[in-house]
Formats: C-alpha cells, structure tokens, sequence
C-alpha cells in the first residue's frame, strides 16, 4: 500500500471521510487548500530556475479556473478572496525570487522498512538529499510550531527519508469578510501625507487608527516588485526558515511500526457506510466537506446524487 502523510493524516482523523475520498471528492476547495496546492507547485518551479512573471501568471490563472470550475467554500464573495490570494501568490514569489533557493524536485516514494508498504514523500527534496517543507499559517507561534513538528508531513516525511528538513513558514493572515488580512495583500497608506504607505513602524509596532488600509487587489498598478520594495523597507520578516533534524533511530522504528499498523487498518476498511463517523472531527478544525453525506437522510446510498462531489 501507498501511504502519504495526507493520507494518514485524513484516515486518522476520520476513517469516513478516508473512506469516501477513495471514490469521491468534494467539488468545493477549502479556500486555504486551494491557495496551497497552487502556490507549492510554484514554488518548486522557481527554484528550478523558472521565470518569477511567468510562473505567477500560470499558479493566479490556475487558482481562478479552479475556484470559478468548482467554487469555494466560503461564506464571503469567492472572487475578492481569490484576488487576495492573487496578490500573495505574486508578493510571495517576488520575495523569493530574491533569495537563493535551492534546487528542488518532489519527494521520492520510499519502501518502509521490511513491510509491504510504501511512504510518499510530501516535502520537496534538494541535490543533497534533504526536505523542504512550505507551510502557510494564519500566524507563527508556538501552538502553530508544535502542530506541524507533530505532524506526520514533518514526522513522517524525515523519518522516511532519514533526512533532516527545513521548514519554510510564510504567514498568510486570517480570512476576516472576505479580506485575506497579511502584508502580502494589504498595506497602510498615510491619512494625510500623498503617497505615503507603510506595513508598521520601523519599532515594529501598529500603525494608528487614522492610517488607511489598501489592498493589493483594488488597483492593476499595483507591482510586486514596488510592493516588496516596501515590505524591506520596514524591515518585515518574510520567510523563517526553522531546521529539523533526523529523528532518533527509535522513533524511526516506532514509525515504520505505526505506519504497518495503520495501513492494515486501511486494508481492512470496508465500504464508507459501514464505518463509524468520528464526529469530534465533524466541524474541527474546519467543517467536514462531508457533512452532507454522512449527515443525508436515511435511505440515500448515492453520493452522486446528493449534489457537490465527483466520482474518482
């Protein structure tokens, strides 16, 4: 069996919804998902020496088709939303267009251990052979810190490898009616002083009130070079780059142990309807995209016919 750290991730939060996902998926992207899967690639391309302008254009033009083909799941206006995160893909690039990256490819798949299983790596892999994982948070502390050290995609992926791995953080702010409110989208123009625009002080602190907030999105004029340009100039902290190192050899067998045990689990799994739900994982730490067919009135069998998936 192929396991991945998504997948163990999905089936151990709810075997349900792993289940499903098997046959179906939802036609709405979780607007965080969507702006994730668009801008990793990207990513990964830039650092093979892509051109910044062009691989923009190409991850905004896809975000948009998939956002216009199969919708959001937002409650705000999708097509603000999608401009913000427009702006960040631009901003986000630019930025690290001006740093050096180094070379990587996606993950190898990886036998683990003695079993019949193997480990497909998430983390993108440099020419040294060690990870590099992007990651996009609505703010970096410590609770953020220790869910991804915890994660399988950290965990997993460098007790596979048996690499180390540099975790890249890009905060993204939080989606507040309909505004993506970070650096990246937004700025603060001066309430009397012409074509004065800050992020912050240059102590660090919050601008006053009377500042003016303007996104990114309300003009075409708007550059990610110039907007970058003034990102430095505040001396904003863009990127932190937090190195993780090669898990004990313990823990490295406690892994391949876990991941057999999960995997027969999975190999066991029977049709979607006869396994239980696990309804603490319902509405955390989002609402399920499954809600409609776990929660369906008795008697519909279809998941087609209730509306808003896609047979695999």
């Amino acid at each position: 069996m192929n396991l991945n750290a998504e997948i163990l991730t999905t089936f151990q939060r709810c075997a349900r919804k792993r289940a499903l996902e098997k046959e179906y998926r939802p036609l709405r992207w979780h607007p965080k998902m969507l702006l994730e899967s668009v801008l990793r690639p990207a990513i990964g391309e830039l650092s093979n020496g892509a051109d910044v302008i062009i691989t923009s254009g190409n991850a905004c033009n896809r975000l948009m088709a998939e956002a216009a083909h199969s919708g959001l799941d937002t409650a705000h206006d999708p097509y603000g939303l999608c401009m913000d995160y427009c702006a960040i893909i631009k901003n986000v690039l630019e930025a690290l267009s001006r740093t050096t990256l180094m070379t990587m490819r996606p993950g190898r798949t990886i036998p683990i251990g003695e079993t019949e299983h193997c480990w497909k790596i998430s983390a993108y892999e440099d020419d040294a052979g060690n990870l590099h994982r992007w990651v996009f948070v609505d703010k970096w502390d410590e609770d953020a810190k220790y869910r991804e050290l915890h994660s399988w995609h950290c965990f997993g992926d460098c007790a596979a490898a048996e690499a180390e791995m540099m975790l890249h953080v890009i905060e993204i702010g939080r989606n507040i009616k309909g505004h993506q409110h970070c650096d990246w989208s937004r700025i603060y123009r001066h309430p009397a002083i012409f074509n004065k625009y800050r992020f912050r002080k240059l102590d660090g602190n919050r601008l006053e009130s009377s500042w003016i907030p303007v996104w990114f999105q309300q003009s075409d004029a708007n550059d990610p070079k110039v907007w970058v340009d003034l990102m430095e100039a505040d001396k904003l902290e863009l990127f932190r780059h937090i190195p993780i190192s090669v898990p004990h050899e313990a823990y490295i067998k406690e892994f391949h142990h876990e991941v057999d045990v999960e995997a027969k689990r999975m190999q066991e799994m029977g049709d979607w309807r006869t396994v239980p739900r696990f309804r603490p994982a319902c509405d955390l730490p989002y609402i399920c995209p499954w809600q409609e067919v776990c929660y369906a009135p008795p008697g519909i069998v279809d998941v087609a016919s209730i509306g808003g998936y896609n047979k695999l």
